[in-house]
C-alpha cells in the first residue's frame, strides 16, 4: 500500500519525466524486498502492462542459465569457451600485442566483461560503422554468430583477458555465452530459457524475441522516431532479445536475488566490480550485474544509493538498491541518452523510507 502524499510525489517525479518531448512513455515498478510496499504506475503512451524491450538486461536472464546449469554440473565458470565450441570459430578471436589468446577465454571473463573483446555492436566495424549506427539510420540486419564472430576478429581486443581491474562492456561476450548454454544443453536458447526460466517464474508476458517479421515486437524510440529492428533483435538472444514487462521483471529480478533460479550463494562470486569505461561515470561491472554508485556530488542529496542489476540501451533499468531493501523496475523506452534511467531512479527512490 502505498500513502497518498507519497503516491503524489512518486507520480509527480514520473509525470515531469514523460516529457511528450524526448520520453514518450514509461512504466515504474517499485518493490519491497518483502513485498510490503508496492508501487506501479505508466505514463504517455505506456500502461502499467506494457511489454517493452528489456535489451541488456536480457544479459542478466543469460548468467542466471549459465548458473544454474553450473548447478547441474554441466559446467564451470572458470571452464576455457574452447571447450564447447569449434576452434575454427574462436581462431584468432583475441590477439593482443601479437599473443594470441583465443583459446584461453574463460566462461567467467565473458560474464563479467573482463575478456578484453571488442564490442559488435558499438565499435565500427567492415563498413566503417557500428552496427548501432546502422540500426538508427533504419538498417536491420541479421548478424549471425559466424558474422559476429568474424568482426570481432577484424576489430582490436582492448587488453589480455582477465587483466586485473580491467573490464570493457561487450555485447559479443554474451552473444558467445549464449552458444556455449545451447551447447551444453543440446537446446535452443529460448527453449533453455523457458525451462529455466520463463516456467518456473510463471512468466506469460515475457518471451525471448523469436521471430523476423515485426510480429510483438514492442515499439522503442530514438527521441521522436520509432525503431524497429526484428532481424537484429531476433539476432541478439543472448545479449538483449528478451521483450518483457515491468511486473513480470520484478519478478525476475526477485527471484535472482533470493536464490530462486540458481544457488543463493554464489551471489558474493557475482560482486567482484571493476569499473566500466562507458559515457556514465561511476558503473562498475561484476558478473552479470551492473553496479551504480552515484559521484560524491550527488550522494550528498542521495545517500547511500548504491544499485546493483542491470540497464539496457533502450532506457530499461531492473535494480536492487541494498540500503532500503527496494527493487525497481521499468523502462523510459527511448534509445536516446541511454543514461537518463540513473537519475529517475535515484529520484523515485530517494522518496521512500
Amino acid at each position: 500500500m502505498v500513502h497518498n502524499d507519497l503516491q503524489e510525489r512518486l507520480n509527480s517525479i514520473l509525470n515531469k519525466r514523460v516529457d511528450r518531448k524526448l520520453v514518450l512513455g514509461a512504466v515504474v515498478n517499485i518493490q519491497s524486498r518483502d513485498g510490503k510496499f508496492s508501487w506501479l504506475e505508466a505514463a504517455g503512451d505506456m500502461e502499467k502492462d506494457s511489454q517493452y524491450l528489456i535489451a541488456s538486461i536480457t544479459k542478466m536472464y543469460t548468467a542466471a542459465a549459465i548458473l544454474k546449469l553450473r548447478e547441474e554440473g554441466l559446467l564451470k565458470l572458470e571452464d576455457t569457451i574452447s571447450q564447447y565450441l569449434p576452434k575454427d570459430l574462436l581462431a584468432k578471436i583475441h590477439v593482443y600485442k601479437g599473443v594470441d589468446y583465443s583459446e584461453d577465454l574463460t566462461v567467467y571473463q565473458l560474464m563479467s566483461h573482463t575478456s578484453g573483446l571488442p564490442d559488435y555492436f558499438d565499435e565500427k566495424n567492415s563498413t566503417g560503422k557500428s552496427l548501432y549506427q546502422e540500426l538508427l539510420n533504419s538498417q536491420d540486419i541479421d548478424w549471425s554468430l559466424e558474422r559476429i564472430v568474424a568482426e570481432t576478429k577484424i576489430m582490436k581486443p582492448h587488453f589480455k583477458p582477465g587483466a586485473r581491474g580491467k573490464a570493457y562492456y561487450s555485447d559479443t561476450n554474451y552473444e558467445i555465452l549464449g552458444k556455449i548454454i545451447e551447447t551444453v544443453t543440446n537446446k535452443k536458447l529460448n527453449d533453455v530459457f523457458t525451462e529455466l526460466i520463463f516456467t518456473p517464474l510463471n512468466l506469460k508476458s515475457t518471451y525471448l524475441y523469436q521471430t523476423i517479421s515485426g510480429d510483438n515486437l514492442p515499439k522503442v524510440y530514438y527521441k521522436n522516431k520509432t525503431i524497429s529492428t526484428p532481424q537484429f533483435l531476433f539476432a541478439s538472444s543472448a545479449s538483449g532479445g528478451i521483450v518483457s514487462n515491468a511486473s513480470e521483471n520484478m519478478v525476475f529480478m526477485k527471484a535472482f536475488f533470493n536464490g530462486e533460479l540458481f544457488p543463493k550463494e554464489y551471489l558474493p562470486e557475482l560482486y567482484k566490480w571493476n569499473k566500466l569505461d562507458l559515457k556514465m561515470a561511476g558503473l562498475e561491472y561484476g558478473c552479470g550485474l551492473m553496479r551504480c554508485k552515484m559521484a560524491k556530488v550527488v550522494e550528498l542529496f542521495y545517500p547511500n544509493l548504491e544499485l546493483i542489476g542491470h540497464a539496457g540501451i533502450s532506457g530499461s533499468f531492473a535494480f536492487y538498491c541494498p540500503a532500503k531493501e527496494l527493487f525497481i523496475t521499468g523502462t523510459l523506452n527511448q534509445l536516446a541518452r541511454s543514461n537518463m534511467p540513473f537519475p529517475f531512479m535515484i529520484k523515485l527512490l530517494h522518496c521512500i523510507n
